[in-house]
């Protein structure tokens, strides 16, 4: 995109020429009608179908990143990656939002620029305080007028689903330009993006058995069989500065306090009736990602600063919101994903700005973990054929990566399965009444989560977009050179980030919900029970005057290599299967990290141990 003025007025002038020179004019013209274009879709986009015209006079609400300062992100890199290092006498001097603005953040001027453009053209509740991103609300009709582009409903074929996005060509002022890098709210079309956890009746102990499909012979896992199995503490002082946080997307249906109560009845536990709410929350409806997540990251984090967090968008609106927000949670959990390709859900012939969309993000999530927040996410369910394969059948797309999961700035979690026991008749430790009814798990040994002995498939692969970061290099190079069957080379980069970092068990949870107790599966299970571990490590941290975690990801590397025991290395399997299907290609376990569990699962007192020794 350029701006053309300087040729319309040229044209004035060009009365006297040929028309071979006019035809060659007329040429440059047409090229520069483009050049106010910001974005074209003009097919149905895979499982999407035009619906409706949206209503006028209904309102949305955008975002318009602006582009930073040219070299300051590259700059701030830097600077996070050396207070997250071990090594470095900068370790552990996280920056404050202001000082992050100050680097990065273009000048004043250029963000109210465009908070004016937007005011004039009648957008409500602009907001530029966040100095590197705009926020606003427009009716239909001011939305169609400012990019000059219809609104239409859409409906997604398999979930039906209804979306408002624009259809056509969507425009900005060329002066704008050099300004704006991306603008969320009104393009996207997103799918069922939540890596959602797999539910099942829970059978009872006398019919708890082996055999080809959800093996639950080795018994169901509740927060105590997750603190003797990993060495958690049941009673540990916690910081109240210490804090947990889940994060739901697109306006997902919330808890209900009700069924966090049963839960406390049934397994003895203590997850606080106090939460602090951020964003949307209805509890009539409870979902069982957010039943999951609320049950198990609080209850292994002890008592820890609870946190519920929601938003209706996606993951740049999430991200802007906890970094601009007054006060943040330290250990943020995301269960939710989609392939980094599919970020836009738009036929890939129309749109390029995928990456561009998990370009801005990453930056948004160095920016938090920048100042001292650890962010985790799952790394998908459906194996290394992921959402872009799940039917295993693809031959172009047989591996798929997953989004936030594959962001080198949030640690990333696979999943893990208890091995059936050897000895059946070993007699149950757990008095929680949840244990009388239902087979609580003794036996320790893990292995790769995989259907169809579980329910789902641990996610794992490398990054489309992203190159393996200096931390990781040698643990990533390492296994790329055990001898380990791999997939054909066209389909993975592996010369890119490499995911997940660790895992935690993913097979047979025991949830409270509507009542009753229900399996679920997922590495949605896994995510928030590592996030609670890293709160716990926070809260000695911040006990002692320290500085939070923050960015975790070198620490943990720097970790495995120093104190080896800090891991449970998860040596046997394979993630080539899905939810539903075995595919042909797959990544393989081995010693040492690997994409399907990384690290490997936490050994409590080995990991406290080391952070005692950081300064």
């Amino acid at each position: 995109k350029q701006t053309c003025s300087w040729l319309r007025t040229f044209l004035e002038s060009l009365e006297a020429m040929n028309k071979f020179v006019c035809a060659a004019v007329l040429v440059a013209l047409l090229a520069c009608a483009e050049a106010g274009v910001f974005f074209r879709r003009v097919g149905e986009p895979e499982d999407w179908s035009l619906h409706a015209r949206a209503n006028p006079t209904s309102t949305i609400k955008f975002r318009v990143a602006l582009k930073h300062k040219e070299g300051s992100v590259a700059e701030l890199e830097r600077r996070v990656l050396d207070a997250a290092d071990p090594d470095s006498a900068n370790y552990g001097k996280w920056m404050s939002p202001s000082e992050i603005l100050d680097l990065i953040a273009p000048e004043a001027a250029v963000a109210k620029r465009v908070a004016s453009w937007l005011q004039k053209a009648g957008c409500s509740n602009v907001d530029a305080s966040g100095r590197d991103v705009v926020k606003a609300e427009a009716t239909i009709d001011v939305v169609e007028a400012l990019f000059k582009v219809e609104m239409w409903h859409w409906k997604h074929a398999k979930s039906a689903a209804v979306r408002v996005a624009h259809f056509g060509t969507l425009v900005i002022p060329d002066e704008f330009d050099n300004v704006i890098e991306l603008i969320s709210g009104v393009s996207e079309l997103y799918g069922p993006s939540k890596i959602k956890p797999v539910r099942r009746e829970a059978v009872q102990s006398a019919f708890a058995q082996g055999g080809l499909g959800n093996d639950v012979s080795a018994g169901y896992v509740i927060p105590a069989v997750l603190r003797n199995i990993y060495g958690l503490p049941s009673t540990f002082w916690v910081s109240t500065a210490a804090s947990i946080c889940v994060a739901e997307f697109q306006d997902d249906a919330s808890f209900a306090q009700s069924d966090s109560t049963y839960f406390n009845q049934q397994m003895l536990e203590k997850i606080p009736s106090n939460v602090k709410i951020v964003g949307p929350y209805d509890p009539t409806n409870p979902d069982g990602e957010s039943t999951l997540d609320v049950q198990y990251a609080y209850s292994i984090a002890l008592n820890a600063s609870a946190w519920f967090w929601t938003v209706d968008g996606w993951m740049l609106e999430f991200a802007t919101d906890l970094f601009n927000a007054k006060t943040r949670p330290l250990v943020v959990s995301m269960s939710w994903g989609w392939p980094e390709p599919k970020q836009c859900q738009i036929d890939t012939q129309q749109c390029t700005n995928s990456e561009t969309y998990v370009q801005r993000v990453n930056t948004e999530f160095m920016k938090i973990t920048g100042t001292g927040v650890t962010l985790l996410a799952a790394s998908g369910d459906q194996g290394a054929p992921g959402d872009s394969n799940p039917n295993c059948d693809s031959t172009k797309t047989p591996i798929s990566t997953i989004f936030p999961g594959a962001s080198p700035w949030v640690t990333s979690v696979g999943a893990t399965q208890l091995a059936p026991n050897t000895n059946a008749d070993k007699p149950q430790v757990y008095n929680q009444p949840a244990c009388q009814s239902y087979k609580c798990a003794t036996s320790t040994q893990e292995q790769v989560c995989t259907y169809p002995d579980a329910l789902i498939t641990t996610g794992g692969g490398f990054s489309d977009y992203v190159a393996v970061p200096t931390w990781q290099s040698a643990a990533v190079q390492g296994y790329l050179s055990s001898g380990v069957t791999l997939p054909p080379a066209k389909y993975f980069n592996s010369k890119n980030r490499g995911f997940p970092d660790v895992a935690a068990l993913g097979h047979a949870y025991l949830i409270a919900i509507q009542g009753q107790l229900e399996q679920v599966d997922g590495t949605s299970c896994s995510s928030p029970v590592f996030g609670a571990v890293v709160s716990l490590l926070n809260s000695y941290r911040q006990d002692n005057k320290k500085t939070p975690l923050g960015f975790l990801n070198p620490v943990l590397y720097k970790m495995a290599t120093a104190a080896p025991t800090a891991f449970n290395d998860i040596t046997t399997g394979s993630n080539k299967c899905t939810e539903s299907c075995c595919a042909k290609y797959g990544f393989t376990a081995t010693k040492g990290w690997d994409p399907l569990t990384g690290l490997g699962t936490p050994n409590f007192s080995a990991m406290l141990n080391y952070v005692k020794t950081l300064p």
